[in-house]
């Protein structure tokens, strides 16, 4: 029972500033560059929640459009399979 509560309090003081945004966004958006596409959805995300909750503007514009654009090319590259 402590294991669960340390890895929750663990995970709230690293995303007290927004870090656990940051670094999930980022990893995110290079898996959807490199391997799995979806994984932009999890950028774009990430990049809304560290907008909205700590004002980053550049980090998560950056990190919500490059994940955007891997998962649009990869919805561009299924349509023309069709």
């Amino acid at each position: 029972m402590s294991d669960t509560q340390d890895l929750k309090s663990t995970l709230r003081e690293y995303n007290e500033d927004g870090q656990l945004y940051l670094v999930g966004g980022v990893i995110s958006a290079i898996i959807s560059w490199v391997l799995i596409p979806l994984f932009g959805l999890l950028a774009v995300f990430c990049g809304y929640k560290l907008y909205d909750e700590e004002e980053k503007v550049v980090s998560s514009s950056l990190m919500a459009t490059m994940g955007g654009i891997g998962f649009l090319m990869w919805l561009a590259y299924l349509a023309t399979m069709v």
